[in-house]
């Protein structure tokens, strides 16, 4: 992250610890798993430092803040887990989420035969340039609309569409490949 000087450095630094024990409750609270609480803390804290919050907001807003960020953060990850949940085919799981979403926004990774596959293609998109990264998370995994895809990562929809193309271009091309994975 990048600070206008080292006293924005500090104040971040003393707000991070100010608030990341009543973070940690919350988290909790949602059902964030121990192991990975500090994960997510530190996601809603590094949302709110790229979304450039004033750092002299008054307590009770900054409070308030961190509160909705964090739990967008709970919310985010358990739509991840949902949406990385590997089914095989013949797992009747896979068909009753298949049914569930109605082919609506079907998405590459929805269309993964076996969970080999599946795994291979979560560990590509995490090799990816962070730019393509972002929009294959947001917008494949997690099936975020363009235009949130868009908002969230500050790029025009013609960016996200031809990064979305490559990307479906690049995996249809593994996919391909019968020594892969």
């Amino acid at each position: 992250m990048n600070f206008k000087d080292e006293r924005h450095r500090r104040q971040f630094e003393d707000m991070y610890e100010q608030y990341k024990v009543p973070l940690r409750t919350i988290a909790y609270k949602c059902g964030i798993p121990r192991e990975e609480m500090e994960d997510v803390i530190h996601d809603a804290f590094v949302s709110y430092a790229r979304s450039d919050y004033d750092l002299e907001l008054p307590e009770e807003e900054r409070r308030r803040l961190l509160s909705r960020i964090l739990k967008n953060r709970c919310i985010d990850y358990f739509r991840e887990l949902k949406r990385h949940g590997c089914y095989s085919l013949d797992d009747e799981r896979y068909y009753q989420e298949r049914s569930l979403t109605k082919d609506k926004g079907r998405e590459l990774v929805d269309d993964m035969i076996g969970d080999e596959k599946c795994r291979a293609i979560i560990k590509e998109i995490q090799k990816m340039p962070e730019n393509w990264k972002e929009v294959a998370i947001l917008k494949m995994l997690e099936g975020r609309s363009t235009e949130e895809v868009c908002e969230i990562l500050n790029i025009s929809e013609k960016a996200c569409y031809s990064r979305v193309a490559r990307i479906r271009k690049y995996l249809d091309k593994l996919l391909k490949d019968e020594n892969w994975p």
